[in-house]
């Protein structure tokens, strides 16, 4: 029987061998050998008061709090022999510097620690929201809250395991490099190295296939490519083989094995880590959208609010209407008013993107024909202006239908022009009389010819009204040009608020699983005397 291979890669020393590693000289920022320079060049000693920055013991305190003044922190006692106790042959206590010179290198010194530390802070919290490895960024106290979870899943998996020190490497968006975004048992300055490149880290490599990699004695498995200098390695994947994310370090100072124990604790915790990457993700993600949505449902209420009501503009004359967006904001809108002139004019647009995009193009093309209620222009002259403006415009979709109509109460004469796909009718006791526009869009070309269509309401024909998306067919979730006429012309003895009702309340029966999300207007005037 074919012998079990393990799900991990494990390295042995050579017979046990205790093999030492050499550690790179470097200098590197110790605050108490600096305060033991302190004493020596001075001739102060500074001793703490409480728990300070300086002092081992320090007392946790709130990051962005500020801290007390130097002299209710510290205090210098003077490193001199007490009288009587300094031969004559000792000259070296003999040179100092007074207490103010003491008191303000010590408080230059302060100022750099405290420097680093709120820079470490920095690092950490913007460590941590790269971590994310998204294209968001997560707010303030959420990367901080972050920063601490992860320290505290790298220092749980240091201790459960035995280890001495832990960082996590994420990938980058390349996923070429990994970066260091957290660690234990470290200084925060190792946060500050450069990306590590994949290619050539066998180890990391390894891992980011599903494996745990286990270097027992990483002086003699140099080709594994361990990224800091301790003895004993052992490095876990944090994600999915189809979805990797980066690695989990866990190191020794000292030769040693590792357990299966040793193992499930690594890799526990590198699921815990990415449970609370994407938690932090996911949390802000939440209450951005919650944000983005009452943002919405507030431009939704002011798009709303532009409609008209359905209050009578003359006595001879019935209008009504509405429009539906598909969702909270909408590319539709229909309008109505009676003119200085007292001509009852009214419109109705549609533009061809939907959504908030739509939005911004029907209510820019709504506020164009209203600033030309009182203008004496007839309505061709309208969709010409609205063309100009929307061609102009040269970013985005503004392509986009318009109908624009005036009529003249006393004697019936109306004007009409349409553009796009919109579509007009006349309905009367003999029949319907469709009306004819250009089909070409408004922001398509700039040279479009408008025409102006002249007719006669007669006393009891109405005018009928309707986008694209009402008058489409059932594959559009709209009525066909017949069976919406037929509807009209059943009911056109009912009033039309009722009608325009009825119709409404049919809409959503239709077969149109397809479109819900159109946006849909009607439009219909109706002659009475």
């Amino acid at each position: 029987m074919a012998r079990k291979l393990p799900a991990h890669l494990k390295l042995h020393d050579d017979g046990g061998a205790q093999v030492a590693l050499s550690t790179p000289s470097s200098t590197k920022f110790d605050l108490a050998q600096t305060m033991r320079a302190f004493a020596d060049a001075t001739g102060w000693v500074p001793r703490p008061i409480g728990g300070t920055p300086h002092h081992p013991l320090d007392i946790p305190h709130d990051a962005d709090a500020p801290l007390p003044p130097l002299r209710k922190r510290m205090q210098l006692v003077s490193d001199y022999p007490m009288d009587g106790m300094l031969d004559a042959d000792d000259p070296s206590y003999m040179s100092g510097t007074s207490e103010e010179v003491a008191w303000s290198l010590l408080a230059q010194i302060d100022g750099l620690v405290q420097s680093l530390k709120a820079s470490e802070r920095v690092i950490q919290a913007q460590e941590a929201q790269l971590a994310t490895a998204l294209g968001v960024s997560i707010r303030h106290d959420e990367a901080d809250a972050l920063a601490g979870r992860l320290q505290e899943s790298l220092h749980r998996a240091s201790e459960l395991t035995g280890s001495d020190a832990a960082a996590l490497y994420l990938l980058d968006d390349t996923t070429s490099a990994l970066k260091m975004r957290s660690c234990w048992g470290m200084p925060s300055s190792a946060l500050t190295k450069p990306p590590r490149d994949l290619r050539g880290s066998l180890a990391d490599l390894e891992a980011l296939m599903g494996n745990a990699v286990l270097l027992e004695n990483t002086s003699l498995a140099p080709e594994w490519q361990c990224p800091e200098s301790y003895a004993a390695a052992m490095c876990v994947p944090i994600g999915s083989p189809t979805m990797p994310h980066g690695t989990l370090w866990l190191w020794s100072d000292h030769v040693r094995d590792f357990s299966s124990a040793d193992i499930d604790a690594a890799k526990a915790a590198g699921d815990k880590i990415l449970v609370d990457i994407e938690r932090s993700v996911l949390a802000d993600e939440v209450l951005k959208t919650r944000a983005l949505n009452r943002q919405v449902e507030s431009a939704s209420l002011v798009q709303s609010s532009r409609l008209p009501s359905s209050q009578p503009l003359h006595d001879d004359y019935e209008i009504g209407g509405w429009t539906f967006q598909g969702q909270a904001l909408g590319g539709n809108f229909h309008t109505w008013t009676v003119n200085r002139q007292r001509l009852i004019c009214a419109a109705m647009g549609a533009a061809a993107t939907h959504g908030a995009a739509g939005a911004l193009v029907a209510t820019s093309i709504q506020t164009v024909v209203e600033t030309c209620w009182n203008a004496n222009h007839k309505p061709s002259q309208v969709l010409r202006k609205a063309n100009d403006l929307m061609w102009a415009a040269e970013d985005g979709d503004w392509r986009s239908s318009l109908c624009y109509l005036q009529i003249h109460p006393e004697s019936g004469s109306t004007q009409l022009s349409l553009a796009g796909n919109i579509q007009a009718f006349t309905v009367g006791s003999h029949g319907f009389r469709p009306l004819v526009g250009t089909s070409t869009p408004l922001a398509l070309q700039p040279d479009t010819r408008f025409d102006n269509q002249q007719l006669y309401m007669e006393a009891g024909e109405l005018l009928l009204i309707a986008s694209a998306d009402v008058v489409g067919g059932i594959q559009r979730g709209g009525f066909s040009q017949e069976a919406l006429l037929k509807i009209v012309r059943e009911m056109h003895d009912e009033t039309i608020e009722t009608i325009v009702d009825h119709i409404a309340r049919l809409l959503p029966l239709l077969d149109g699983q397809s479109n819900l999300d159109a946006d849909r207007s009607l439009l219909l005037v109706r002659r009475r005397f």
